[in-house]
């Protein structure tokens, strides 16, 4: 869906605008306008130019989401003719970068105009309607997962949601076996609200609380520019090994999905296993 778009010459587009607080806080910084012209650059290179309403841009394809209201301009210049507006928190398809730091953009599958990158923040599809399935090799035996979409949530103080999933996981290790399931989740927007996509994965055993609503966590960031998700935090640091692999590579958002599953067991330490077990003997697991 996308965000409601203010012509100077009206056509039809409905979409929506910002969500609602929500559950998750995260930090919210907006970079300055070189940053932003090196992170679209740096996307845009290499690719063959294309005219786009009589302008050379290169192609750059991607949903944005407005963080202050801006303009869109016939040409990509400040003195361009106005021929729309976007709202905060509205929600743009972008198609191409032109000069300087101008992105190109569509409206109901026309060429509309031209918009400023430094208020815009790149956002990615993570929702997965089909299953995310595999086995990961963990010291002393394997770990099997299966991942279902749940829904979306509306993260407090940002434009964007968390796209919540529901792992199901059976392990067997040094002759134990430990079914379980975890929440995951994936930012759709960068982690802290900048404009390189970048993405928080977290994912939650609920077993291990160490008291009311604190719970074990495991941590990532899925760059889809770089094509990687790495180890971040964990929220008990006698659960993490330090001798594992801490990331991998990961192209698209089921791909990272995978890989935060197959770090996490990977990296997760024989105190883990143990106090775990211990967990899962407690509640009758």
């Amino acid at each position: 869906m996308y965000g409601a778009l203010h012509l100077v010459t009206p056509i039809l587009w409905r979409g929506i605008g910002a969500p609602s607080a929500g559950r998750r806080a995260f930090c919210l910084c907006v970079a300055g306008g070189l940053a932003v012209f090196a992170a679209f650059g740096a996307a845009a290179q290499d690719k063959p130019e294309k005219t786009f309403l009589g302008q050379a841009v290169t192609p750059l394809a991607g949903t944005y989401v407005v963080t202050k209201d801006l303009n869109v301009r016939g040409e990509p210049d400040t003195n361009g003719t106005k021929v729309g507006s976007f709202r905060e928190g509205d929600r743009v398809k972008v198609v191409g970068k032109a000069k300087g730091s101008w992105l190109a953009v569509r409206a109901d599958g026309k060429d509309l105009g031209f918009v400023y990158s430094p208020v815009l923040m790149p956002l990615i599809d993570a929702v997965i309607d089909e299953p995310i399935t595999g086995k990961a090799a963990i010291t002393g035996g394997t770990c099997a997962y299966r991942a279902v979409f749940e829904g979306e949530s509306p993260i407090e103080g940002q434009m964007f949601n968390s796209v919540d999933y529901r792992a199901m996981l059976e392990c067997r290790r040094d002759g134990k076996s430990f079914a379980f399931e975890m929440p995951l989740f994936v930012t759709e927007g960068p982690y802290n609200g900048g404009v390189k996509s970048i993405h928080q994965i977290g994912m939650d055993v609920l077993e291990l609380a160490q008291e009311y609503e604190r719970v074990f966590s495991t941590n990532f960031l899925y760059d889809a520019e770089k094509g990687e998700v790495r180890l971040d935090t964990v929220s008990v640091d006698k659960y993490l090994t330090a001798d594992k692999a801490r990331s991998m590579p990961a192209k698209t958002v089921s791909s990272a999905l995978a890989a935060a599953i197959t770090l996490a067991v990977q990296s997760w330490s024989p105190a883990f296993w143990s106090d775990f077990a211990k967990a899962l003997r407690g509640s009758g697991g």
